[in-house]
């Protein structure tokens, strides 16, 4: 779970950037400009980074289950509503999405197709022992905001992509899990990095960053490629990152670099996991 919230600040201002270009030129952003964070002497973590809804929603699905009730509809609303309350976020936006806002006001049905719960859905992958409660979770953690087919497809995708790999399976073989159960992963690095366009769909998204983490070499390797490819940053980022912890593991020194990111609620709820002598193993 903290690998999603790392990816996700780390990603957070790259997603500005491709938003402003899209506005201003109609355009993706250059791929000289994309794959500069590839360079490891390009900071993760600056002054205009911050933590976005991706963080926030995972933290309410991991509250959620940490607390036993798994009552993710109620969860989510409360994080959410909390956060609507607070205003605008760093970059002077809703910290939501429009639809999910209508959502938690009750003046819209949970049927998004969007990416928003794949994004969110991390924990499911780490906290439950057995595939088939992990499938079911998934969906139960999904349905409330977005009961639409390809949204628990690509939440089901990530959560069964991180239990795997953090009980042992190789890259290989939960690769071929994805491409045979869900999704074609037939990508090419270069041309996502030169080609790929923003979209906040589940089934544009979400398949691009699983493909991200089976290129990857190492946890910070992976986030700087989700990045590198451009479009919805932050949630490509995170989900990768996500899927990175699960198999790599987070190194201690960029545990410390976002600590200083994360809200009060945010290092309270994950500090027994990953902050204290005695951790919880996943």
């Amino acid at each position: 779970m903290l690998g999603t919230i790392i990816g996700d600040v780390a990603g957070s201002i790259y997603e500005v950037l491709e938003i402003n270009e899209r506005i201003k030129y109609k355009k993706n952003r250059s791929y000289e400009d994309r794959i500069k964070v590839l360079d490891k002497n390009v900071p993760l973590f600056t002054d205009e980074n911050s933590v976005t809804d991706d963080s926030i929603l995972t933290c309410a699905i991991y509250d959620a289950i940490k607390n036993g009730h798994c009552d993710y509809e109620k969860y989510l609303r409360e994080y959410g509503l909390k956060e609507v309350h607070l205003g605008k976020d760093k970059y002077g936006r809703n910290p939501f999405g429009s639809g999910f806002i209508k959502w938690l006001e009750y003046k819209k049905e949970g049927d998004s197709y969007g990416n928003g719960a794949a994004m969110r859905v991390s924990p499911i992958g780490f906290c439950f022992d057995n595939l088939k409660d992990v499938i079911e979770q998934s969906r139960l953690a999904t349905i409330p905001s977005h009961n639409q087919k390809d949204a628990i497809k690509s939440s089901e995708a990530v959560a069964v992509s991180i239990f795997l790999l953090r009980n042992g399976f190789s890259k290989e073989t939960v690769k071929e899990c994805i491409q045979k159960n869900y999704y074609d992963l037939n990508y090419d690095l270069k041309d996502l990095q030169k080609n790929y366009t923003f979209s906040s769909k589940a089934s544009n998204s979400v398949p691009q960053a699983l493909f991200v983490f089976f290129e990857s070499n190492s946890f910070e390797d992976a986030i700087r490629k989700a990045i590198s490819i451009g479009g919805d940053s932050d949630t490509i980022a995170a989900i990768t990152g996500s899927l990175a912890e699960s198999y790599y593991g987070i190194d201690e020194n960029l545990k410390k670099q976002i600590k200083p990111y994360l809200k009060p609620y945010m290092y309270n709820l994950i500090k027994e996991r990953y902050y204290t002598k005695n951790k919880i193993k996943s």
